[in-house]
């Protein structure tokens, strides 16, 4: 009976194969190293830890990778596009940094005044462990609307394939109204499901968004922290 080796599956034989066998026997030896030659040239096993090298950006988008694996572009005609990569799972993200910073206007800060002191808008980017943290500045609203976008995306794109809810804020004086904080797929930030004249919204400081499984985002001129 043809054995096999514990790591790769390589078959070989055995005393009790026949002679009579060796070419089957042979054949099968052979199939089984090219197919783990094969699984780690494609970089599809977590034994496989070596960058995936290839000459575009195009090239390396289709090939295969596992979370957290290198990977690098040698000539791409856009020059940008040179560099090393992470594949983040479902994706390869250009590594320029482990985060990333994006950062957020108001809308009108006539309409959202911002509360003094209340520290930068600004979402930063994990792709290796798809982490989104949360830094917006508080705000009074002088004017009552529905759910609104109420940041505007200031440096670099990050918009998501969906809607991410980015958790809740709160009103400084208790009103019985729930308000939710939404990344919409537009690279905006709406604040809902309602605000009236007066409101002051307070953000919960520092927080971590984790991103949802299916959910890809698309980043773009962040600054390297």
């Amino acid at each position: 009976m043809t054995a096999q080796t514990s790591r790769y599956k390589l078959t070989y034989p055995t005393g009790s194969d026949l002679v009579s066998g060796a070419p089957a026997q042979f054949k099968s030896m052979a199939d089984s190293v090219e197919k783990a030659l094969g699984e780690v040239d494609d970089r599809q096993t977590a034994n496989a830890v070596k960058p995936v090298v290839r000459t575009t950006l195009a090239q390396l988008a289709e090939a295969a990778g596992v979370t957290g694996q290198t990977g690098y572009v040698t000539a791409d005609s856009v020059q940008s596009n040179n560099g090393a990569y992470v594949y983040t799972g479902s994706a390869w993200v250009k590594n320029v940094g482990t985060w990333q910073k994006f950062k957020f206007k108001f809308e009108n800060e006539g309409s959202f005044q911002p509360i003094p002191y209340g520290g930068d808008n600004e979402l930063l980017w994990n792709p290796i462990l798809r982490l989104i943290v949360v830094r917006l500045t508080s705000f009074k609203s002088i004017v009552g609307v529905s759910t609104y976008t109420v940041y505007l995306s200031h440096s670099g794109t990050f918009k998501p394939s969906k809607n991410i809810g980015l958790g809740q804020a709160e009103f400084e004086n208790f009103t019985g109204r729930g308000i939710e904080v939404t990344l919409t797929t537009m690279g905006s930030i709406t604040i809902g499901p309602e605000l009236t004249s007066g409101d002051v919204v307070r953000h919960l400081g520092s927080y971590v968004v984790p991103v949802p499984s299916g959910v890809t985002i698309t980043a773009s001129g962040g600054t390297s922290i």
